[in-house]
């Protein structure tokens, strides 16, 4: 059975200019990567150009009553945008709502215990907050609509002190030890609702009072000037337990994959790192994904529903990502060796290509 030590968290991920490797349990204060000695080929070079390397995400997967999809904020650095996109599982409904924001001193906070990720634009308000010391996390859009999109508001909360929640961060090599990439992820139990008005083409059933799960994942890394990932993200309620995961492939292999990589699954608030995962598509990204492990852990189909891709260009800068809303099949072990048997279970695949 596969094994991976878990360490209490750090006070700080970079002291001295070195990086602290590893999956820490229970709240890394800080996500703040900057200072390392020469990330780049071993040169050492003026701060302000290893710091504008670095890139942040925050993505929030939530799956509640009828509807499953992702919050995702993008920090470039020089611009920044938030998109929102969901479905409705039961008739196949897309939606998606993307808001532009021009510069900003930072799109995503380094306080792990205590901040905000936010777009302002009137016609799109979309806020991601915590805050451990008053025990509430908070999830809120208000998205204005047109002749084919329903306008749309959305409101969840929920609680650290809930038995459930994990919290657990990694800190891996991106792809050698002398760059990093850091990932909180936490699984808010999520209470709230979602109400969206009648458009010409469609009408949508207002949901209040709803309980559902979610995944919060924020990653900040060094970005080389191409590179291509992705990952596949779940939560939900098998057999009586709340169950989550998050598997990540990039185009680079990290050096020490097998100690030290950003696989997760949480069930019932308990954690088991999984090993490493390929993840491959080989009749193309619309048809059946195959995910698995050498470990006998990790053995899992993922046939995509309906996606939605977004392109973004600015100067130099290109993002190309693509979200697609599907069905896993297959099996995935905890570290217990118990079986976590997936049939027809809704998540979420991304795909993103990013040159600076």
């Amino acid at each position: 059975m596969y094994n991976r030590e878990i360490k209490t968290p750090p006070a700080k991920i970079v002291h001295n200019g070195k990086i602290e490797f590893g999956t820490f349990s229970g709240l890394l204060p800080r996500l703040d990567i900057r200072g390392v000695r020469a990330p780049f080929a071993g040169t050492p070079l003026p701060t302000v150009i290893t710091n504008f390397r670095i890139q942040s995400s925050l993505m929030f997967l939530f799956n509640i009553g009828s509807y499953i999809g992702t919050v995702d904020f993008f920090d470039h650095k020089i611009f920044g945008f938030a998109d929102v996109v969901f479905w409705n599982k039961e008739n196949g409904r897309k939606f998606a709502y993307r808001s532009f924001m021009g510069p900003r001193r930072r799109f995503i906070p380094h306080s792990m215990e205590t901040g905000f990720c936010a777009s302002f634009n009137k016609k799109r308000y979309i806020r991601v907050s915590w805050d451990h010391q008053r025990d509430k996390f908070s999830m809120i859009f208000n998205l204005k609509g047109d002749s084919s999109r329903p306008t749309t508001q959305a409101a969840f909360v929920a609680h650290y002190s809930n038995p459930l929640m994990c919290e657990i961060s990694t800190v891996v090599p991106a792809p050698s030890k002398r760059r990093c990439s850091a990932t909180y992820l936490s699984n808010p139990q999520i209470h709230g609702s979602i109400t969206m008005e009648k458009t010409k083409l469609s009408e949508e059933a207002n949901q209040e009072d709803l309980d559902g799960t979610a995944l919060l994942s924020i990653n900040r890394a060094y970005y080389n000037l191409h590179s291509l990932s992705e990952f596949v993200v779940a939560s939900g309620v098998i057999d009586g337990k709340n169950f989550s995961f998050q598997i990540f492939t990039t185009q680079e292999n990290a050096v020490d994959s097998d100690n030290i990589n950003g696989n997760i699954l949480i069930v019932d608030g308990e954690c088991t790192p999984l090993p490493p995962v390929t993840i491959t598509h080989p009749f193309g990204l619309s048809k059946k994904w195959v995910i698995q492990d050498f470990e006998n852990m990790v053995d899992l189909t993922f046939t995509p529903v309906s996606d939605i891709r977004r392109d973004v260009t600015f100067l130099v800068m290109k993002s190309q990502l693509r979200t697609i809303f599907g069905t896993f099949e297959g099996v995935i072990k905890t570290k217990n060796g118990e079986d976590i048997v997936l049939h027809n279970f809704e998540g979420v695949a991304k795909n993103q290509l990013l040159r600076l």
